[in-house]
């Protein structure tokens, strides 16, 4: 079984009153055999502009608007200056994986909520990704398999008190229509992407996606209890109640009928 090694790193610039997003997307992966591969790649607006092609040492551009730019950078210099800064990145990733002394035996698989929020126009989809472990994680938004840059704010990997840890990436729906967007999470506890395609819902029922459900799930428990312990007692005290009536109309029977045998023997 293989072991990943992720790294995403993105860089977002914002021109003026038009907001535009440029990204630099950079991979490492390896197993416990050493290295397996490493990328390199720049998008626009959420769109794959231009990567870098190691093994045959250039520059291929993926998109017309990238045309330009990979012609700019057609250099065995530039080239060289990204493989050896992807070296030294992907090397300090696995010299911090080996001495946090992590294992797939070790590896716990997380938990994934995902639900939408926020108001008109101001829509959002949150993938909550909870109790991993360890905490090297990839999350990442996806339309129709093609990858979502533009829009996406993540928190940082937060711990647990348990030792595990969460993340929670936001993917907003200004620009972007919900229908066909996938969470897509890799984990080494994954032996493949885990992929959570959004089914859109009422805000009630996707507010039970999350943890709230559980709150919603004692409160009715609760409920029910109250309401089944209430009607046994009083069930009990209407059963004991029962009999004490039961003699009372014995008794002012017995009474009648002494009076009526009295009645009959004064006539006789």
């Amino acid at each position: 079984m293989q072991a990943f090694m992720l790294i995403v790193a993105f860089a977002e610039i914002i021109l003026g009153a038009d907001e535009h997003a440029f990204q630099q997307f950079i991979e490492c992966s390896f197993n416990n055999e050493g290295q397996v591969d490493r990328l390199w790649k720049y998008g626009y607006d959420g769109k794959d502009m231009m990567h870098i092609d190691l093994v045959n040492q250039a520059v291929v551009a993926t998109s017309e608007p990238g045309e330009r730019l990979a012609e700019e950078r057609q250099s065995k210099e530039y080239i060289k200056r990204k493989e050896d800064k992807l070296k030294m990145v992907c090397s300090a990733v696995k010299t911090v994986f080996l001495l946090s002394n992590n294992s797939l035996s070790k590896a716990v698989k997380p938990d994934v909520f995902l639900s939408s929020g926020g108001k008109k126009e101001e829509e959002y989809l949150k993938c909550a990704v909870r109790g991993f472990y360890p905490n090297v994680i990839r999350v990442r938004w996806t339309q129709t398999g093609r990858p979502i840059y533009y829009g996406v704010s993540t928190t940082r990997i937060l711990p647990h008190r348990d030792g595990r840890f969460q993340i929670t990436s936001y993917l907003s729906l200004r620009n972007i229509s919900a229908h066909g967007v996938t969470c897509e999470i890799e984990h080494l506890s994954i032996n493949e992407k885990l992929r959570i395609i959004y089914e859109k819902k009422s805000r009630f029922l996707s507010a039970f996606t999350e943890p709230v459900f559980l709150a919603a799930v004692v409160f009715l428990l609760g409920f029910v209890l109250s309401v089944c312990l209430t009607l046994s007692v009083s069930w009990i005290w209407e059963h004991k109640r029962k009999p004490h009536q039961d003699d009372s109309h014995d008794t002012s029977a017995d009474s009648d009928t002494s009076m009526n045998l009295m009645n009959v023997l004064q006539e006789t």
